[in-house]
């Protein structure tokens, strides 16, 4: 096979960091013995004139390499894959450089490599490092009865090794719950020196399969660390730890008359470490933002156990702080210019580069008046009318507009919210919006609209000025505003229903893509006629109907498209599940869309990368997981493409 471009020493600098130089050899004495070594390299490359045209060429290449490396950094140090059994299947026409393949194949991100899964001998270790290890260590590895180690029962290790869509599923034989950065930092260090691979786990509610284990990695749950250090009354900035359940920093804030700036369904379990990792958007992105805007301040542990503050207290000031009500002050700043802002790097970065441990986020103040409406529309030309006619009306005060379609609502009817009981929150209301009095036509789409300002009498008239425009224009059918914050917590039942209702509807196929607005609905139309039309036509049975049901965060362009090609089938079948991914992919990527806006990567989207990203764009990427994550032990298989 052809290799595209020439090749120098320089070119595979990105191979060393999984050698380890011999003990009395100086830096200069390995740069040396490195130079004169690649002579026979150069020699070999040089005779080959590019491309490349047998395979004897490229297992002499092979050869070289390893021979290189092996003499200019000493011993090798981990079972990395011997150079001389490269798959040579991988180097292919068109592919990339063979600098970047150098970079891509010795960081692994398909977890094929040199790592170990962790052994007795390591539950030990974390015995004499972790505070608590009978809270701390979950293993299902068997010890000697005068081992004096920790064992468990793996019964408990089942939760941590399945998602919650339940298709992605790992072999973890050992879970770590650390008690504080400390003991983060101990873990990392330990697994890096000993190769051992570690997948960064919150509130495991994700949908890409991003916090759950490929193989036998260990699972670094931060569960416990969820203290909430304090929030600074003048700045708005609220401390906290990674593992702090999103529903009680809201809680917190709210006590306080602020107002945490992320929302989303999974709020009850998910985790403020996690939302910042898959960089989680919500109903009020529109709003505030995303992450990258909110928060201000992080520490991280990087995979070599160092600890990074971004301008954040460490976790010991802040408690003193906190402790001593040292006037409340954050240490962290909503401006903080000096030097790059390598907290970015971090949020949606799913834990391949670090584990963040602290977080700093900005709270507005909690809104004095809140409002909402529930609006029904006969097509989505008149969709897109609510929602330029919302911008321009409520302005300042608009918070959310989302969008669920009728598929969803049956679902929610069926499988979530009790219609027969009024009593029970939402369910009168979802009654009334799906009876056949609401609405003209087949199939309407329905209109969550928020307001949250600061005057009461303000903020209700224009809101009234706004329904009224609608209904004289005849742009809703029907609409339905809330009265208390009894009737605006119905509302937003409803929606966030949706996502547990249509999961227990069938086998669902879920897919968060972004697309352009005006576009929202085409993608689903497109989806639903194609599926239906491939599904057919390899069936020799009854007509098949799927369900392809669309809600998400219209404003922002997000599309949470759920498919369940069989009402009350619940099997997995992996050829049907490509057959949807690659149709709906096929419909985003030609509108010029993203594959994830808010879900992150994880292990289903990352082969999409290569497809979507320039060759550059790629190369660097792997080159920021170099730096971060030499060896690769950092949620290895994620996030970036599989080699």
């Amino acid at each position: 096979p052809k290799l595209n471009s020439s090749l120098s020493a320089s070119s595979f600098l990105g191979l060393r960091s999984h050698f380890r130089p011999a003990d009395m050899m100086t830096s200069s004495h390995v740069f040396r013995e490195f130079s004169q070594n690649t002579f026979r390299f150069k020699k070999i490359i040089n005779s080959s004139c590019f491309p490349i045209q047998n395979r004897s060429k490229i297992v002499e290449l092979r050869a070289a390499v390893f021979h290189c490396y092996e003499r200019s950094f000493g011993k090798i140090h981990a079972p990395v894959p011997s150079w001389h059994q490269w798959p040579l299947q991988q180097i292919q026409e068109g592919s990339p450089s063979l600098s970047i393949f150098a970079i891509r194949g010795i960081h692994n991100p398909s977890g094929k490599s040199s790592l170990r899964p962790p052994t007795i001998d390591d539950v030990q270790y974390f015995r004499s490092v972790l505070s608590r290890p009978e809270r701390s260590i979950l293993t299902n590895l068997m010890e000697t009865p005068d081992s004096g180690g920790y064992s468990e029962s793996g019964g408990e290790l089942q939760r941590y090794n399945q998602d919650w869509t339940n298709i992605y599923h790992g072999s973890s034989s050992l879970v770590l719950r650390p008690q504080n950065t400390g003991e983060v930092s101990s873990i990392l260090s330990y697994c890096r020196e000993n190769y051992i691979g570690i997948t960064p786990q919150g509130g495991n509610t994700g949908l890409c399969g991003g916090a759950t284990p490929i193989k036998n990695e260990i699972i670094l749950s931060l569960e416990d660390l969820n203290n909430i250090y304090h929030l600074d009354p003048c700045s708005g900035v609220l401390i906290c730890d990674a593992g702090c359940i999103l529903q009680n920093l809201h809680d917190y804030a709210n006590e306080r008359e602020f107002l945490l700036p992320l929302d989303i369904g999974s709020k009850g379990t998910c985790q403020i470490g996690g939302n910042i990792s898959t960089n989680a958007g919500g109903q009020y992105f529109f709003r505030f933002g995303s992450l990258h805007g909110t928060v201000v301040g992080m520490e991280v542990v990087l995979p070599n156990g160092e600890v990074l503050h971004f301008n954040i207290d460490s976790g010991i000031d802040a408690e003193i702080n906190a402790k001593q009500n040292n006037n409340n002050r954050s240490g962290s700043h909503r401006k903080d210019n000096t030097g790059y802002d390598l907290k970015h790097l971090f949020i949606g970065a799913e834990g391949t580069l670090g584990v963040v441990t602290k977080v700093a986020i900005a709270c507005p103040s909690l809104p004095i008046s809140r409002n909402s409406a529930l609006l029904i529309c006969n097509s989505y030309e008149k969709v897109l009318n609510v929602m330029k006619a919302a911008k321009e009306d409520l302005g300042e005060i608009l918070s959310a507009i989302e969008l669920m379609d009728w598929n969803t609502l049956q679902l929610v009817k069926t499988h979530g919210i009790n219609t027969s009981d009024d009593s029970n929150g939402g369910s009168g209301l979802l009654g009334e919006i799906l009876s056949a009095e609401t609405y003209g036509k087949s199939n309407p789409l329905y209109l969550l609209v928020e307001t949250q300002g600061s005057n009461l009498e303000h903020d209700n008239s224009k809101m009234d000025a706004f329904l009224t425009r609608l209904f004289e224009s005849s742009t809703i059918d029907n609409g339905f505003l809330s009265q208390d914050s009894k009737q605006i917590m119905e509302m937003w039942k409803i929606r966030e229903s949706c996502n547990p209702s249509v999961a227990r509807a069938g086998c669902v196929y879920k897919f968060d893509v972004s697309v352009p607005i005006e576009e929202y609905m085409d993608v689903a139309h497109e989806v639903n006629n194609k599926l239906k039309a491939e599904l057919n036509s390899r069936s020799e049975d009854d007509e098949i109907t799927p369900v392809v049901c669309v809600w998400g965060h219209l404003a922002d362009g997000n599309a949470h498209i759920n498919i369940v090609p069989k009402l009350g089938t619940f099997d997995k079948d992996k050829s049907l599940a490509k057959l949807i991914e690659s149709i709906v992919y096929a419909a985003v990527l030609s509108r010029k869309g993203s594959i994830s806006a808010e879900h992150g990567l994880g292990q289903s989207k990352n082969s999409y990368l290569s497809k979507i990203k320039t060759e550059s764009t790629l190369d660097m990427m792997y080159q920021v997981k170099k730096i971060f994550d030499p060896r690769g032990i950092m949620n290895p298989g994620k996030y970036l493409p599989r080699c």
